[in-house]
């Protein structure tokens, strides 16, 4: 049964007898997204888990609740169930103007599964939290007790006399008239009405009432009403109405209230995302203390039952190919499985062949059905012959109070437990490594090969959690690769202990410090070398730049080449005109330049690295550049050279010229 704000206030009646008689009850939800910021990793605790989980969905929306009641038909001795899937949508006023986040793929999701998002936002039920309701109970009981109170009028400009005039002579002719019981007074800014309201409110105050009605679109209106004999005074009208509307904000919190005074058995099928939203939303904000969730939510839901934990154990683990919703149906609908039959009232129910996957009320039904299914085997092993559940049984106990966690629960923590102690499984063979950006799932792989195999759950792209799937070795890890520069391992539960991101910031800081080396992915992807730039080595002459006002050192363009030496190519000659421009002369060549031999740089060795891997180096040849200057002062002057006073050096571009043009270093003194 589908139920949207038209028709709420008149469904709420069979809401409430449907959770008065249910043996039990099974709800599910859709919202606007699903988890942001940083996710649970395979490793976490499940307090760690419940933080993640709670700081990265808050800020979502609950936009559908599905609740299905079963209860049982005592002359048809079979279930009956009515469901209602609500379309959920928080409005502000009065409630408070909620802002939300959407995650796209979410919202796709559910497009693709037929959701009506334009029937959410028009016909969406409201809700807010207990602690808000009762925030604004206390401000509305505040705020009319002022109505009574007389208030200063109001001057009325001289620019909106003769419009109030205007209208309180049409609202004099709609009273003598007495041919309607009302009348509306449009196109009027808020502060018009305000004065409209003060103005016949005092001339009128015995003939009509005023009050503000809000049309389909939004827009605003003043209502005029003709009174009756009958008719309350405008005051308490206008009391209730406010009532009324703060009713209509509180919305599905009612439906809420009524799950939780019930005391019911509650089923759910990974129902951890459910219970937060249900909780954060309709109740109060949840605590960022794990043992006050567990005690606020047993508190709320004595009762909780998730078969998503419950398929995953004996009998039903070696069973089951897969404890997905759809296809733990399809798997409960074969031997040595039956589903039991489960009728209801037209309109008021769904059957398991209308397939309307991901319709939160649909989900709702499919997963008591399932629990029914699963309940019943266990009952033909334990040799009971009743159909009809008993919520105190022994079959169920196992399964009470504890809500599956999915990312966990191949690693030996699988649930939180309500009522008791969490399971708390060694990390001892789990370890925080932080790695080269390069580095992929194989180079992780083959780090830790001579050790067995391992499980690598990555943070980002330079650190990961991994765990040995042979946990002995784990004491040979630390030992094997302490000494290792090009990465940092920390145990786990060491790295769990340091405070916030402090740790991993740090070790990152260290890592960058410390890594020489870059792993560079060949074609054929089979092998990776390093390569690296050997250092210069040779003594340099610094150039030593011409005495103030010569102007600073121009960089000449030249073509560079890969030799071990390199000689100038034949330039044509230049000449400065009168003008200070260059001029090319093609026919005169430039004085030859005397070759300096280089110093070859010897490459330093370099380690093998930590995996037994050899790198190939291959030095860079050696560079030479030739700087020119020029220098404007008319009398010349030496460059002197430290290093070589036999090396010539070219003084002139244009040999004729009775002024040095430009002043060239020599090759040994380039830089670049």
């Amino acid at each position: 049964m589908e139920v949207v704000r038209k028709n709420f206030k008149d469904t709420l009646p069979l809401i409430k007898d449907s959770i008065e008689k249910a043996d039990f009850l099974s709800i599910d939800a859709e919202f606007t997204g699903l988890i942001s910021g940083r996710d649970v990793s395979i490793y976490d605790s499940p307090e760690d888990y419940y933080t993640l989980t709670m700081n990265g969905s808050s800020d979502f929306l609950l936009i559908q609740y599905g609740l299905c009641a079963f209860y049982w038909d005592e002359k048809k001795k079979h279930y009956m169930n009515d469901t209602y899937n609500f379309y959920l949508y928080p409005r502000g006023r009065p409630g408070p103007d909620r802002m939300f986040l959407c995650q796209s793929s979410s919202l796709d999701f559910l497009a693709a599964n037929g959701f009506d998002f334009n029937k959410l936002i028009k016909e969406g039920i409201s809700y807010m939290t207990a602690s808000t309701e009762a925030k604004l109970r206390e401000s509305l009981i505040e705020r009319q007790q002022t109505y009574s109170k007389e208030k200063e009028a109001v001057r009325i400009p001289d620019e909106n006399k003769q419009q109030i005039e205007d209208i309180c002579k049409k609202v004099k002719d709609f009273i003598d008239n007495k041919t309607e019981d009302e009348m509306e007074i449009d196109r009027c800014n808020s502060f018009i009405r305000m004065l409209l309201f003060q103005e016949l409110k005092a001339r009128f105050k015995d003939d009509v009432m005023i009050d503000t009605k809000v049309l389909d679109n939004k827009n605003r209106v003043l209502q005029v009403i003709r009174k009756k004999a009958d008719m309350e005074d405008q005051d308490t009208i206008r009391k209730k109405r406010e009532w009324d509307e703060l009713d209509e904000a509180v919305g599905f919190s009612k439906v809420a209230k009524m799950i939780s005074q019930s005391e019911k058995l509650v089923v759910g099928h990974n129902m951890l995302l459910d219970i937060l939203h249900t909780l954060g939303h309709f109740f109060q904000q949840l605590p960022g203390d794990y043992t006050s969730f567990k005690e606020f939510t047993h508190c709320m839901f004595p009762k909780l039952l998730d078969t998503k934990y419950m398929s995953s154990l004996p009998p039903f683990k070696d069973k089951l190919n897969s404890n997905v919703l759809s296809e733990l149906l399809a798997t409960l609908t074969e031997p040595p499985f039956t589903l039991p039959k489960v009728d209801s009232l037209e309109g008021r129910g769904y059957s398991h062949l209308d397939e309307k996957q991901h319709e939160a009320g649909y989900d709702a039904y499919i997963t008591g059905l399932c629990f029914l299914a699963m309940h019943a085997h266990l009952s033909r092993m334990r040799g009971e012959d009743s159909i009809r559940l008993v919520p105190q049984s022994a079959t169920l106990k196992p399964f009470l109070n504890k809500l599956f966690l999915a990312r966990t629960a191949r690693q030996d923590s699988p649930y939180i437990n309500l009522v008791g102690a969490d399971p708390t499984p060694s990390r001892d063979h789990v370890f925080h490594l932080v790695f080269p950006k390069e580095w992929q799932r194989s180079d992780l792989s083959q780090l830790f090969s001579p050790f067995g195999a391992v499980t690598v759950h990555f943070l980002d792209e330079t650190s990961a959690f991994i765990g040995l799937d042979r946990r002995d070795q784990a004491s040979d890890v630390m030992r094997a690769l302490a000494k290792n520069g090009r990465v940092t391992l920390t145990p786990y539960v060491k790295y769990k202990s340091q405070a916030g991101g402090d740790a991993e910031m740090a070790l990152r800081c260290e890592r960058a410090k410390t890594d020489t080396y870059k792993l560079i992915m060949k074609n054929d992807m089979k092998s990776r070398q390093v390569a690296s730039r050997s250092p210069m080595s040779g003594s340099r002459t610094q150039p030593q730049f011409p005495p103030a006002p010569a102007p600073l050192p121009q960089k000449v363009s030249r073509t560079r080449s890969n030799s071990t030496s390199m000689t100038s190519p034949p330039a044509s000659t230049r000449k400065r005109t009168s003008s200070g421009v260059f001029q090319v002369d093609e026919s005169e060549p430039l004085p030859k330049k005397t070759e300096v031999s280089p110093q070859q740089d010897t490459p330093r060795p370099r380690p093998d690295p930590a995996n037994g891997r050899k790198k190939t180096d291959t030095p860079e040849p050696t560079k030479k550049d030739t700087i020119a200057k020029k220098k404007d002062v008319p009398e010349k002057k030496k460059i002197e050279n430290v290093d070589n006073k036999n090396d010539k050096v070219i003084e002139k571009f244009d040999s004729k010229a009775k002024s040095n043009c430009v002043t060239a270093f020599k090759e040994s003194d380039s830089w670049d």
